[in-house]
């Protein structure tokens, strides 16, 4: 019996000269965790507060600099470049040389002939930038579009056909048959919300990156487009 009490005796001791020490590691790993979080919290901040973060994609071309759009251009375009982007800067930083961009070199570009606009061939597409002197963010006239009668309405879409377009979309000619578009981005609403109630038998003008799907007349279902930028209410 004594000696089992002497056993017990040791352990406790054992446990107590251990348990310090754990504590211990625990309070010291839990403190450097907080101040690594705080470092990196504080070293956000500063980066924000010095402007550090990431600015849209820009160029400079012949002295302008020019910012993203996000528009495609769908009109036909010469095959010969006018220029290319040939330095690059930090995406956190402005251009400041002539064929200069802020999101890698080697991007032809062409001059459109909407003073204020130029293309750039970023992944097999033509995306419009903009002069950032020109405060207007809307569709320029190398956007794709056409206007179309709202032949039906549901809550999510709107069944539509296609009544003009621009001459320079000669590819519109595909279009022989009921056009289907998500409303993500029609321009209209009531009390505050975009609803399509209303609208059959109206006019709208549709703005979208020149992609046509589904085109074929001899297949039941609606043609559909790409990307829609725009949706608006005409009459």
């Amino acid at each position: 019996m004594k000696k089992l009490s002497l056993v017990l005796v040791f352990c406790l001791l054992l446990a107590c000269n251990k348990n310090p020490e754990s504590q211990e590691q625990s309070e010291n790993s839990k403190a450097s965790e907080e101040e690594i979080q705080s470092e990196e919290e504080v070293q956000g901040e500063e980066e924000v507060q010095s402007g550090k973060q990431a600015l849209p994609p820009m160029v400079q071309v012949d002295d302008h600099i020019y910012i993203d759009t996000g528009y495609v251009n769908s009109m036909s375009k010469c095959g010969t470049a006018d220029g290319q982007i040939t330095s690059t800067v930090s995406t956190n930083e402005s251009p400041s040389a002539n064929d200069q961009g802020n999101f890698g070199p080697g991007y032809d570009y062409q001059f459109s002939s909407d003073s204020g606009y130029i293309s750039l061939e970023i992944d097999d597409r033509w995306i419009i930038f903009r002069d950032i002197a020109i405060s207007y963010n809307g569709p320029p006239k190398m956007v794709a579009n056409f206007t179309a009668k709202v032949i039906g309405a549901e809550d999510d879409r709107l069944l539509v056909e296609v009544t003009s377009y621009p001459e320079e979309f000669l590819f519109m000619d595909q279009v022989d048959k009921p056009v289907s578009l998500e409303i993500e981005n029609l321009d209209y609403s009531k009390d505050g919300r975009v609803t399509t109630e209303g609208l059959e038998g109206r006019s709208v003008k549709v703005f979208f990156d020149g992609d046509l799907i589904n085109t074929d007349p001899l297949t039941s279902s609606p043609a559909r487009l790409g990307q829609i930028y725009k949706i608006e209410v005409l009459d």
